[in-house]
């Protein structure tokens, strides 16, 4: 008679191999590994977000994934941490301890974001803020930009405010060069003159004092001619503004 096999044990799900870590792991190889350890379809996509680098969702068709393009070169380690991950959660403390080093490791590798370009939009519904600002360049400007580049102009996006008793009607951002008008003064009720004096004062920012309002700032916007006018104004009309904000 002749001797039994001995028992096999029962089939493991393909591994990834040394070799194949060092090679990429596009989305297609991703899908078979997580199916394969989860048991279930599983749906891969790369993308490039770095708030939340490994993203799922669970549906009864399967799992849906989404991972950072660094996972392509990511070792069998990680590939065994992310299946546990998705299977268990935060209960794989010692999978989710790993996945997280490695994660934070690529993190700080990655070369900085480049900075979004501002989105620049100086024609409003009812204000032209390129229009109204004409006026300045050439009269209480005329000697601050001759050596740089005038700042861009742009209205702020709309959108609802939530703050109850503060509103910024303007800003100047330093870093981009830019001045934003908060788009609650693009209304048919907002005097031109307003908006222009509102642009004088951020313009001013950016020729006098990036950060705060310095003696030569006050100075120079105590002699603008529509000063005492702009401060009344707004004063009487700073809470339609702002119940305005809230509503947009």
């Amino acid at each position: 008679m002749e001797p039994r096999p001995p028992n096999r044990p029962p089939t493991a799900p393909p591994a990834v191999s040394q070799s194949d870590s060092q090679s990429r792991l596009d989305a297609t190889a991703w899908e078979q590994i997580l199916s394969a350890r989860l048991e279930r379809p599983v749906q891969v996509r790369f993308g490039r977000a770095r708030t939340q680098p490994v993203q799922s969702v669970s549906r009864p068709e399967g799992v849906s994934v989404r991972l950072h393009e660094f996972f392509a070169q990511a070792p069998p380690e990680i590939a065994d941490a992310l299946a546990a991950w998705l299977r268990a959660g935060r209960r794989a403390r010692n999978a989710c301890r790993r996945l997280d080093a490695w994660i934070d490791e690529r993190l700080a590798a990655l070369p900085p974001p480049r900075p979004r370009a501002p989105q620049i939009e100086p024609a409003g519904r009812v204000h032209d803020l390129t229009g109204l600002a004409a006026p300045l360049w050439t009269a209480e400007f005329a000697d601050d930009f001759f050596m740089r580049p005038q700042p861009h102009l742009t209205w702020g996006r709309r959108t609802r405010s939530r703050a109850r008793r503060s509103l910024h009607l303007g800003s100047f951002t330093p870093d981009q060069d830019v001045v934003r008008v908060h788009s609650v003064l693009d209304h048919e009720s907002v005097p031109a003159w307003f908006v222009t004096f509102l642009l004088f004062h951020e313009i001013l920012h950016a020729a006098v004092d990036p950060r705060g309002h310095g003696p030569r700032f006050r100075k120079r916007e105590r002699a603008y001619a529509d000063y005492d006018r702009a401060v009344s104004w707004q004063r009487t009309h700073f809470g339609r503004l702002l119940r305005r904000a809230r509503s947009l």
